[in-house]
């Protein structure tokens, strides 16, 4: 049986139908595009913000960090479009949010970025400190990198100047950070190759292994560079057991030892807990040691001696900061039973001993209980000078032998240093270490103490005004003023600046007493100079003068 075949009018009718379905659906497309200006403005605001954005990154430099949250909630907005319940006016009024924070981006951009450098070039410094103090000789390399920074710092003018300064800085002080454990892992090796020397086992190769590693520590070099070379370390002294087994039960010894001592060092430091975790591993440890009969014992005791020593970094920084914060407060309650107006500065629970106090109970990381002993450290210098220059009688117009110590400590003996005193109640400066100028000042009052600390001249303010952050209706709210001469020396808005509605300076004056003419105490942290002086101060400071406050 045949089959029927269509005809060829069927067929044409066939075609034509499709041809005019297919228009007609492509002109309701076409058609709804075109009326519908919803989307069109959705499409529109979203261009307008990704001009802004680029216009942000690649002219103004703004850095990602600020841009990204911005570009996140601009892709959540636009991952939605074409689904049922998609609203491309929410969209356009979303978009068009999102352009007035990005311009609210821009134009704070750069105090956000400044204040944000100010914190961390005062990190980079403090860490500095510490590892001056601890002897590292690499510290001057990273001296010439803070003096860089400082410069740059004063010459930044865009988002993008201070965006990649702070880069610099942060990868600097991240340095200093990962400088301490690799030390640390550095004098483990040549504790271990001492004991394989005692054994007389040869010992050349892990000799020149050490040399090479020491070599790269001195180099100065970035973060991932000492940690990597912790790694490095781990791996040699591992492979030096695997050499020498002839010399296994001295380098097993020895490696106890180097624990025990940290451990002892964990519970004097009142890491009670840790150290009893790490003791018990310890005992066990010394145990193995004992009934190790070959190589691969002393491998697998070595590996895991290693494993359970990496492990104690945390908890051995963490006691480290402890100790050093137990120490300040330890200082500052001894002054203050003798006179609680002697140090209220270091008392203080915003600017003093409750300020590490919360940093230090704000840390999680390695590199957080590092800057929070860093901090912490220069505070305890700076009252032990205080200490110290209570029994000096040198009059407040001659150089003092503290002063000259804090500059020595602080590698700050050439160029010009300014130096305050706060229970003289007195700033001297200096330029190469010989005093150039000396005039009273006004300090913090007790509810509003200037920082102690060793700050930077990082801003110079010229015919500027004042104004209170405070409540009309606070005992501590102040009108509108206008300073003459101001240079930002610390974070947070402190100044030294001229004050011209004063009438007494130096001694007393930063606590209640009688002022004909305004003022009858300190300042609000700030550090208050007759006009005549800050005149010259102002013009003889330059940005990134050091400012030592004891």
């Amino acid at each position: 049986m045949s089959r029927r075949q269509p005809g060829r009018a069927s067929r044409h009718w066939s075609i034509a139908f499709a041809v005019i379905a297919t228009l007609v659906a492509l002109s309701m497309i076409l058609g709804a595009c075109a009326t519908d200006p919803q989307q069109a403005a959705a499409q529109q605001a979203k261009a307008k913000l990704d001009s802004e954005l680029h216009h942000a990154r690649a002219d103004l430099g703004v850095p990602d960090s600020l841009l990204q949250p911005i570009e996140r909630q601009e892709q959540t907005i636009a991952g939605g479009a074409g689904g049922s319940r998609y609203s491309y006016n929410d969209a356009a009024a979303n978009y068009a949010l999102l352009y007035s924070q990005l311009i609210g981006i821009e134009q704070t951009a750069i105090q956000t970025l400044q204040t944000q450098t100010q914190n961390d070039l005062q990190a980079f410094s403090d860490i500095l400190i510490t590892r001056r103090t601890q002897g590292f000789t690499e510290a001057s390399d990273y001296q010439a990198r803070l003096d860089q920074a400082l410069k740059r710092y004063a010459a930044a003018k865009t988002a993008g100047d201070f965006a990649q300064l702070d880069s610099f800085v942060r990868q600097q002080t991240g340095a200093l950070n990962a400088l301490w454990p690799a030390w640390q892992k550095l004098q483990d090796f040549k504790a271990t190759l001492h004991a394989v020397h005692l054994s007389g086992a040869s010992t050349s190769l892990s000799d020149l292994e050490y040399s090479q590693d020491l070599q790269a520590f001195r180099d100065a070099s970035s973060a991932d560079r000492y940690q990597r070379l912790v790694g490095v370390i781990d791996g040699q002294t591992l492979q030096l057991v695997a050499d020498q087994t002839e010399a296994l039960p001295y380098v097993g010894a020895t490696m106890l030892a180097i624990f025990q001592a940290r451990v002892n060092d964990l519970r004097a430091w009142g890491e009670t807990r840790a150290a009893d975790a790490f003791q018990q591993q310890h005992d066990g440890d010394a145990k193995d040691l004992a009934a190790a009969q070959d190589l691969a014992d002393y491998l697998t005791l070595a590996q895991l001696i290693t494993k359970q020593s990496n492990a104690m970094t945390l908890p051995w920084f963490r006691g480290q900061a402890r100790e050093d914060l137990r120490q300040l407060r330890t200082q500052v309650d001894s002054v203050m039973a003798k006179n609680p107006l002697l140090a209220y500065e270091y008392a203080d629970q915003y600017e003093g001993v409750g300020n590490m106090t919360s940093e230090f109970n704000g840390a999680r990381s390695v590199d957080d209980y590092l800057r929070a002993d860093a901090d912490t450290r220069v505070m305890l210098t700076n009252l032990r000078a205080l200490q110290d220059n209570l029994r000096d009688t040198t009059a407040p117009s001659q150089a003092h032998r503290v002063d000259l110590q804090l500059m020595q400590t602080y590698n700050v003996m050439t160029g010009k240093v300014i130096v305050i005193s706060l229970t003289e109640q007195t700033a001297r400066l200096y330029e190469n270490g010989a005093l150039v100028f000396w005039a009273y000042v006004t300090t913090g009052r007790v509810e509003l103490p200037t920082p102690p600390g060793l700050h930077f001249a990082m801003q110079k303010l010229y015919h500027t005004e004042f104004k209170s952050s405070e409540p009309k209706n606070s005992p501590l709210w102040y009108a509108p003023t206008a300073i003459n001469y101001a240079i930002l020396f610390a974070n947070y808005g402190f100044f030294l600046h001229d004050a011209w509605w004063r009438y007494q300076f130096g001694p007393g004056s930063n606590l209640p007493h009688w002022d004909p003419l305004a003022f009858n105490d300190g300042t609000h942290g700030c550090i208050n100079f007759a006009e005549d002086n800050m005149t010259w101060i102002y013009n003889w400071t330059p940005l990134g003068t050091p400012v030592i406050i004891y």
